[in-house]
């Protein structure tokens, strides 16, 4: 016979150093605020609005303010238990019990949340050196009437109506100065950085009409704009500049009994960017372009838990895989599957998931690393004349910080005699021109004494490069790689940077020293271009 069980001792934690341990779970300031924001979501607010600032006498103070349905008095208290009830939606992005405690004093001391519902406030604060002091889990009920700046704030963001207040108070871990205008200078750039993380985590909420609820996010008066990691505005005209690879739903199953469950259903659907010589600078900004962005973004019921890198074993970050951003979508009924963090910001994939993910994603991540190096989109080939235009837009993109060593001062057009100015004086020079055109490379029939490329201008004066198309090496190596966008790319910029450098150092006693350089380099280049491979005549003549 068993023996009966004791009746088991209840033992509880200190709570002083429980919940000073608790300050430590690994939360940055961007996943702990948009953390919060996951309660107003949950709570149904179509707004909430974000205030990082600083106090009279330099202390930092946070508010996040939401038009959300509000909490009663005893669902107040649920909330500020640590390890608060279940929500009754299981899609519920506050899905821990944890959050809003933990994100909060990981950054502050005192917590103070207040809540409005039916024209009633409540009001609730952690205190952490109350706490402390007591050894207690003693939760605080402030006076209204020590709030009432911070309730008129809310009354704004909710219009008279219900809502909720979060307020951080003895900010000890987020500005590290005590410089009233460095703090100032902290502060907007947290706000800055803050923005940009937020974008991307509710980007579904925050672009209408995205099949979530809408919702508006400002800080500091700000309204965030939404951030596509997939960039699939650049096919909002029509032309397909994002390759999108949709993929079949993936169905977990699970043996039980001899019989096949059905657990969930995610999706996984991969998109080819454009080449970044494809690329305008401000698209370049606006997509985010870069090593950080690469790979996997990963959404639970339309929220981004995890944005860019690539699971472990699968790839490593690297260049050759910029252009390549995989969506991977799932809902609550794999949450335990992936095993979510209590931050939400990371999941972990089990090994026959990265080994699926893994053949799915390898044709495409092939076709990018291919368009990487070529530069060349869909196996389609190129033209010269397209791909010098493509050198001269990114050219263009520099131009102004990479021309600073010289200036023209005037023109003949007649004679083609150009005044100089660099750090050594002015200097007459014949250079080529060519108004009617808007590119910085330049092909051309001919230049004088055969040379491969002369400093010119082009498009209201910009210091462009002419390169000789009868020349050797020009047959040799730019027909033989015109579909090679990454390689034309690097030789027309070495080609402009040397007539940029000839500007840069002429002076009247040395300009024919440069000319000569220019001739016998070319003159070089001349004879090595026998080396080179023969260029189907077929593929030349359709360039002319």
């Amino acid at each position: 016979m068993l023996n009966e069980k004791k009746e088991l001792k209840e033992i509880k934690p200190s709570a002083a150093r429980l919940i000073e341990s608790l300050r430590d779970t690994g939360y940055t300031f961007t996943t702990a605020v948009a953390d919060i924001v996951d309660n107003s979501v949950a709570a149904e607010a179509t707004s909430v609005e974000i205030r990082l600032e600083l106090e009279f006498g330099g202390s930092t103070i946070l508010m996040i303010a939401d038009n959300g349905h509000g909490m009663t008095e005893e669902g107040l208290e649920a909330a500020m238990m640590y390890g608060s009830p279940l929500r009754p939606s299981p899609k519920s992005l506050g899905k821990f019990g944890m959050g809003l405690k933990t994100a909060s004093t990981s950054f502050c001391r005192k917590l103070t949340v207040i809540s409005k519902k039916s024209s009633v406030y409540s009001l609730r604060q952690w205190d952490l050196d109350e706490v402390a002091k007591l050894d207690r889990w003693v939760l605080l009920e402030p006076e209204q009437v020590d709030y009432d700046e911070q309730i008129s704030f809310l009354e704004e963001v909710t219009g008279g109506g219900s809502g909720t207040l979060v307020i951080w108070e003895n900010i000890d871990r987020l500005v590290r100065t005590n410089t009233e205008g460095t703090a100032k200078t902290q502060i907007d750039k947290i706000a800055e950085e803050l923005e940009y993380h937020l974008s991307g985590v509710f980007y579904n909420f925050l672009e209408p009409s995205n099949g979530h609820p809408n919702l508006i996010i400002k800080i500091n008066g700000r309204q965030i704009e939404s951030w596509d990691p997939f960039c699939r505005w650049l096919n909002a005209d029509g032309d397909a500049r994002v390759e999108i690879h949709k993929n079949k739903p993936f169905n977990f199953t699970r043996e039980t009994n001899g019989t096949s469950e059905s657990i969930g259903t995610f999706f996984v659907n991969v998109y080819i960017l454009p080449n970044r010589i494809d690329l305008t600078e401000e698209e370049q900004k606006r997509m985010r372009y870069g090593l950080d962005n690469q790979g996997f973004h990963v959404f639970r019921e339309g929220r981004m838990i995890s944005s860019g890198g690539w699971p472990n074993r699968l790839f490593v970050k690297e260049p050759h895989l910029n252009l390549i951003r995989v969506e991977l979508l799932f809902d609550h009924t794999l949450d335990d599957y992936f095993q979510i963090d209590i931050k939400k910001s990371r999941i972990d994939l089990p090994k026959e998931i990265r080994d699926l993910l893994k053949k799915v994603i390898t044709p495409a991540r092939n076709e990018a690393n291919k368009r990487y190096r070529t530069g060349n989109r869909n196996g389609k080939k190129g033209s010269l004349i397209d791909q010098h235009g493509k050198s001269s837009n990114a050219i263009k993109k520099h131009h102004d910080t990479a021309t600073a060593g010289s200036m023209i001062n005037s023109l003949d057009k007649d004679s083609g005699e150009a005044e100089v100015k660099n750090k050594f004086g002015t200097t007459k020079v014949k250079l080529q021109f060519d108004d009617n055109v808007d590119r910085l490379v330049q092909p051309t029939i001919n230049l004088q004494d055969g040379v491969l490329w002369m400093p010119g201008l082009a498009d209201g004066n910009k210091h462009a490069v002419f390169i000789n198309e009868s020349h050797e090496f020009y047959k040799k190596f730019y027909f033989a790689n015109k579909d090679n966008s990454a390689l034309v790319l690097a030789m027309d910029a070495l080609l402009w940077s040397l007539a940029e450098a000839e500007l840069s150092v002429l002076s009247d006693s040395v300009r024919r020293n440069v000319e000569d350089f220019r001739i016998s380099v070319s003159r070089s280049l001349r004879s090595l271009a026998e080396e080179l491979p023969e260029v189907d005549e077929i593929d030349r003549d359709s360039e002319e």
